[in-house]
């Protein structure tokens, strides 16, 4: 019985000691360095971000000039090495007449870090501020601009909050999440979901591999949807009764609300083309065509 007891004993001090030892490993050291600028803003000014597994976040302020704060982390069990990491990390500024431009990047790409890297970038400017990012293996998140946007994402989630102008926006493994977009909108998406909320003025959206929900707003003017192998919800908004639709599914189902009257344009095995004139005097005009998924035109609650 006491030989027993000492093994169990013996069993419980090395899972014990397992835990202790795959907890330590689990504990990681942090260092970081922060970086901030000042630019004076005046007419003409623009602001361009390359990102590369960063987080950019874009705000704006009434003050005339644009702020830009970087953090710069590094994570590893052992504090020496996230330091040495962390000198391999750099933040590149230049500045060419009015445009300026912001850059990260690994002084040394050669030598692949151990170290859990990160890069974030806070930037406050005036709304009338054009800006360019682009983002690899990141995300940005922008809110409250009102001139031109151009954004270029690869593996990076990009949300967009309050944002009027021209925007150009084109991603690949990329979700797109925006909400109060108002302006003139050109999207081209690949494997990537977007989702956007309230909506108004003109949007030409291309997406191939994509789940896509749309919910314009009763100022959208001219919306085209060209979709292959995605799956497109169309919400109709409240009172969108000058709207009229032009709907076409190759390879898909068409859905559409059970008292809408429409109009049979074409109909086979295949494709199916309709459209829905406005109850009202047109407002605005919605045209999507999916090949290869599911147009579906709901309402909105």
């Amino acid at each position: 019985m006491t030989t027993v007891r000492l093994n169990l004993i013996s069993l419980l001090f090395l899972l014990l000691s397992g835990t202790c030892v795959r907890a330590q490993a689990d504990v990681r050291e942090v260092v970081s360095k922060t970086i901030q600028d000042t630019y004076p803003y005046s007419s003409g000014s623009e602001l361009a971000v390359e990102g590369e597994k960063a987080e950019i976040y874009v705000e704006t302020w009434s003050r005339q000039e644009i702020s830009v704060r970087v953090v710069l982390t590094a994570r590893h069990v052992r504090l020496e090495r996230a330091k040495r990491e962390l000198e391999n990390l750099e933040f590149i500024t230049e500045v060419a007449g009015k445009k300026i431009f912001l850059k990260n990047r690994r002084r040394d790409s050669d030598v692949q870090p151990e170290s859990e890297l990160s890069v974030e970038y806070y930037i406050t400017l005036p709304e009338e501020c054009p800006v360019y990012l682009k983002s690899h293996f990141g995300g940005a998140t922008i809110s409250n601009l009102r001139n031109r946007l151009r954004i270029n994402g690869e593996f990076s989630a990009i949300n967009i909050d309050n944002v009027q102008g021209l925007l150009d926006i084109r991603t690949r493994f990329g979700d797109i999440v925006g909400e109060k977009i108002d302006g003139n909108v050109v999207i081209n998406a690949r494997r990537s979901d977007i989702d956007l909320l309230d909506v108004g003025g003109t949007f030409t959206i291309n997406a191939q591999y994509g789940d896509l929900k749309l919910s314009p707003n009763l100022n959208m003017r001219d919306l085209r949807v060209n979709a292959d192998k995605s799956n497109v919800t169309i919400y109709e908004p409240v009172g969108g009764e000058g709207l009229a639709y032009e709907l076409s599914s190759n390879n898909g189902e068409l859905r559409v609300p059970d008292n809408r009257q429409l109009i049979e344009l074409d109909r086979t095995n295949e494709w199916r083309r309709i459209q829905i004139g406005p109850n009202s005097e047109r407002s605005g005009t919605i045209t999507a065509s999916v090949t290869f998924g599911n147009l579906t035109l709901g309402r909105q609650r």
